[in-house]
């Protein structure tokens, strides 16, 4: 690969409509006072062959991780609640998704909302976060 420069913000912005991808999480956990544990998550998965690119991420938002998923890709991750509030969120918001991944993002940053006033410690918020979570990630028609 050749030697990765430090992307400028319209193209990660692009990389992320093109290939990002937000994710909230819900599983069991019985040690939890509502039984169940929310994390979100914000990821790009590429071929191993664009490690370095990967790890350029890094750098242009001061936060994530790079590691390997599976024998042939790289995913670069960002998953605390602080991280996206104050480094992805801001980015986005800056520089707006424009295509219909801008509805995940709103959706994500609403469970994220919900998760920050500690909603998803009770019964209703996690039953709006599974609601909000069924409306991510679906191709859509406008």
């Amino acid at each position: 690969m050749l030697q990765a420069v430090l992307p400028s913000a319209q193209w990660v912005l692009g990389f992320i409509d093109g290939e990002g991808c937000f994710h909230v999480a819900i599983q069991k956990n019985n040690t939890l006072r509502c039984g169940y544990q929310v994390q979100l998550q914000f990821c790009i998965t590429q071929h191993i062959q664009d490690r370095e690119l990967m790890d350029q991420l890094i750098l242009f938002f001061g936060v994530g991780t790079v590691n390997n998923d599976g024998p042939l890709k790289v995913q670069y991750r960002i998953r605390g609640m602080d991280d996206l509030e104050y480094h992805l969120f801001p980015f986005l918001e800056k520089n707006p998704l424009l295509t219909k991944k801008r509805l995940d993002y709103e959706q994500f940053r609403a469970v994220h909302a919900l998760m920050r006033k500690g909603l998803h410690l009770t019964p209703e918020g996690l039953a709006q976060i599974r609601l909000i979570k069924g409306l991510m990630n679906r191709s859509r028609v406008k």
